[in-house]
């Protein structure tokens, strides 16, 4: 492993980390308020209600002041010099062993920095924080003893989750049956913000080798590759552009664009077809690279994002021409890095802006990120009409987020919603047996009511959620109609 794989590494490990702790420290404020709500409403004297309802006020209103206190003093731990001493918490102690373990090779000196990041995470560093927490959530002396209690089961105790998450991301030594980790480990490291195209690329040119040695051990055959097709070299160089899960909410600019550069991409696949397929062609380097910035356009605020769009038009120009080479894209390279770069940077900068801006929108957002990430793995192998995908992409993320922020990331009306979701995406769908006909039918009620009610939970208007349920009924005649001609032998 270099040095540069190295600190990529200890970086991921941070992030990953940092992620885990905003999420968990929310969950803690969420319990934390459930907590003083229904002490609350249970209180003897109006006296002690309006104590405890103060309080649970109190730490609605500071907990996004006492998440950036806990972030700064997390971000303290990191740069602290002190190393990790094993024997006191098992899941730790594997992963710092696991991280001793590492290969030596080009890496000797950073083992230190793996070693000061297990101190930075162990339980003790991370109890300390708490004391941050107590000032901006304005913790009544009487009730820090039982919001301590608290964040040591919601937060110190989930520890070991975090642990074997890490542990399960590192790679190891390449030997014959670890390969596949080796191999994980790369698609892992390419989906790492700040890279370069050089760096992309090498980092492609390995996992190549890697699938190519698992390829072989497999087959056990020394039989010479036969030489590729022209669909295969056209396929190689759609599935560059594959890789965009948030492709429907770029836009038409960068869509065009994207077009644009698929198409000669597919030109050049077929005029250098002995050297496409190498990771380090320069085609597929640019267009990686362009790939990567665009899976973080959901980051990006406006400004930038129209900054991009300018910058890509241009390149897109430059290469919409009918006797394009592969030196054409060696030539815009660095114009090529350069923007992708300042883009993956502005969206760095604007996350370490709003950890001590506002912190509370930038929740809503990764949120709303996360609920469409579910989407789109629901909905991936589907073909849904522009209807239902405004509702579930418009509409019933709200709802979702609704009872996310309100009840919490495991409860019942959160898999209710969740449910729903499901529950349209099959009512909508032809079906060939009788019995899902008939189930089909017998839930369009039922559907209605739960759609209903929570459109009325996020404020919808009456017009709007009725035209919205009445194209559901109209989607589910056409399913029908075709489910009929299904059935006819």
């Amino acid at each position: 492993m270099s040095l540069s794989d190295t600190g990529l590494l200890v970086d991921r490990l941070k992030s990953q980390s940092r992620q885990w702790f905003g999420e968990q420290l929310y969950r803690y404020f969420e319990r934390l308020q459930d907590n003083f709500h229904r002490r609350a409403l249970t209180a003897k004297t109006n006296a002690e209600q309006n104590e405890l309802l103060a309080q649970q006020l109190a730490v609605k209103a500071g907990q996004d002041e006492a998440f950036r206190l806990f972030a700064e003093h997390v971000n303290q731990a990191f740069c602290s010099k002190r190393e990790y001493e094993t024997g006191n918490y098992p899941e730790l102690d594997r992963l710092a062993q696991q991280l001793e373990k590492l290969p030596d090779d080009g890496f000797a000196n950073e083992k230190p920095e793996l070693q000061f990041f297990c101190r930075a995470i162990a339980p003790i560093t991370l109890l300390a924080g708490f004391q941050h927490l107590m000032k901006p959530l304005r913790l009544d002396t009487k009730h820090r003893h039982q919001a301590l209690t608290m964040f040591q089961g919601l937060f110190i105790n989930e520890l070991s989750k975090l642990y074997n998450n890490l542990a399960s991301t590192l790679p190891k030594p390449v030997q014959a049956h670890n390969l596949a980790d080796w191999i994980a480990h790369s698609k892992l490291q390419l989906s790492e913000r700040n890279l370069t195209t050089q760096q992309r690329a090498l980092t492609e040119l390995r996992l190549q080798r890697l699938l190519k040695l698992h390829d072989y051990r497999q087959s056990s055959s020394g039989v010479s590759p036969i030489e590729a097709t022209d669909n295969e070299l056209i396929e190689a160089a759609a599935s560059i552009f594959h890789g965009l899960s948030n492709r429907r909410r770029l836009s038409p600019s960068i869509l065009a664009a994207l077009n644009t550069l698929q198409n000669q991409v597919s030109s050049i696949a077929l005029q250098d077809r002995h050297n496409f397929l190498h990771s380090l062609h320069p085609a597929r380097q640019v267009c990686r690279q362009i790939v990567n910035a665009l899976s973080h356009w959901d980051d990006a605020d406006n400004g930038q994002r129209l900054q991009f769009e300018g910058a890509l038009k241009i390149i897109s120009r430059k290469l919409a021409k009918k006797d394009i080479h592969a030196n054409d894209f060696t030539q815009i390279r660095k114009q090529v890095d350069d923007c992708c770069q300042h883009l993956l940077q502005s969206i760095k900068v604007n996350d370490k802006r709003n950890i001590s801006g506002d912190v509370g929108q930038k929740r809503l957002t990764r949120l709303r990120r996360k609920v469409h990430e579910m989407l789109d793995k629901k909905t991936a192998a589907l073909k849904l009409p522009t209807s239902v995908d405004n509702l579930l992409y418009g509409p019933m993320t709200t709802i979702v987020l609704y009872h996310w922020l309100r009840h919490g990331s495991n409860s019942t009306p959160l898999r209710r919603s969740m449910k729903l979701i499901d529950d349209i995406l099959w009512y909508i769908k032809p079906h060939a047996d009788w019995s899902e006909l008939r189930r089909a039918k017998a839930m369009s009620k039922d559907l209605e009511t739960e759609l209903s009610d929570g459109l009325a939970r996020i404020n919808y208007s009456y017009q709007a959620s009725q035209a919205l349920i009445e194209e559901l009924h109209q989607l589910r005649m056409i399913a029908s109609s075709r489910s009929t001609s299904l059935n006819r032998p």
